[in-house]
């Protein structure tokens, strides 16, 4: 059943630009499905072709990337594009989004793997050191009454209350797991505003709501809808649950008779230069092309922030578990170089 392997993000991303490059080169769109279908390997050609075949059968394009679980909010912007025009420019658009994002995604799971394996390699080492080589060593110190340097000492009381330390932490992790689940109770506007306040947080926080605003809605305007239409359609089919209450807040506010700035002014959770876009944006009279560019730029902020705190976190946790390996090493060999030095 080879068929039935799903798509990945990269692959997906790469179907849509190649698709849009033959479309905007003139073919038509079952033509660029076969030219597609020729490159790609045995179980993606049976998906395409079942593509071409649902196509001539009178389909949408947005149909056939929903069944075969495209993103929603790209499938919606290619709904539009179809409805009103520009179908080749979206699919390389959304193509490139998704390629975009899916290594703004790896970069952070870079992020959380490399310090998930030093906790998982030091936990080895003190199992390995506590389990074996400690306990030897203080029975060797003992018999040769020995006095033990404190940082010895030290880890030997650590070694010996470990269970309580054991209980404190678990303690201390169920501690977390309930304030999380609270704090996931509360609304997610509030809960989004409320962590927007967290200096740490607050810049990765501002950046990422403000990118996945602009991009979804630029790519609805640019599909020849108004703000308020986009704003209908995302509260209804936003690709996130952000985006669908966002959306609906900011929809009931145009109806109450604020403008668009206005309604995100103030707001924690978007950069302040954010209702500064969108005034420029409103004047200029291409508003649509004016939040694409501001979210592509919002994207490259994402990625050399990621890429900073990369490389801030991953020295830093390195440096703090070597030393705690050396202290541990420390402890055993200290009085080793006592008892050759008192020889």
């Amino acid at each position: 059943m080879a068929f039935q392997k799903n798509w990945t993000k990269k692959e997906q991303a790469q179907l849509l630009i190649d698709l849009g490059e033959c479309l905007k080169n003139g073919y038509p769109m079952n033509v660029a499905f076969t030219l597609q279908a020729g490159r790609k390997q045995k179980f993606f050609r049976l998906k395409i072709n079942r593509m071409i075949d649902r196509l001539k059968a009178g389909t949408m394009l947005h149909e056939i990337l929903r069944d075969e679980k495209f993103p929603q909010d790209v499938t919606s912007i290619i709904y539009f594009a179809e409805e009103t025009g520009g179908l080749p420019e979206a699919l390389i658009e959304n193509g490139t989004m998704i390629l975009r994002r899916e290594r703004y995604v790896q970069t952070l799971r870079r992020l959380m793997r490399y310090p998930l394996f030093l906790l998982w390699f030091l936990t080895l080492v003190l199992y390995v050191v506590g389990k074996f080589l400690l306990p030897n060593f203080i029975q060797l110190y003992q018999s040769l009454s020995l006095k033990l340097p404190a940082i010895t000492r030290m880890m030997l009381y650590l070694a010996a209350h470990m269970a309580t330390i054991l209980v404190i932490t678990v303690c201390f992790i169920f501690a977390i797991i309930l304030c999380v689940h609270l704090f996931r109770r509360c609304a997610l506007l509030k809960r989004i505003s409320f962590a927007a306040q967290v200096p740490f947080l607050k810049v990765f926080i501002q950046v990422h709501f403000t990118y996945q605003l602009a991009i979804q809605l630029s790519g609805l305007l640019r599909s020849g809808l108004t703000i308020k239409q986009g704003f209908d359609i995302l509260s209804q089919k936003g690709a996130s649950p952000f985006l669908k209450l966002e959306s609906k807040r900011i929809a009931e506010k145009l109806i109450q008779g604020y403008s668009f700035e206005a309604s995100v002014n103030g707001i924690m959770y978007y950069l302040p230069e954010f209702q500064t876009i969108i005034e420029q944006g409103c004047h200029q009279g291409s508003f649509g092309n004016a939040l694409y560019r501001y979210s592509d730029e919002l994207m490259k902020q994402m990625e050399l922030r990621t890429q900073w705190l990369l490389s801030i976190t991953q020295p830093i946790i390195l440096i703090i578990i070597g030393g705690f390996v050396l202290i541990l090493f420390l402890s055993i060999l200290l009085p080793v170089f006592q008892m050759i030095n008192g020889l």
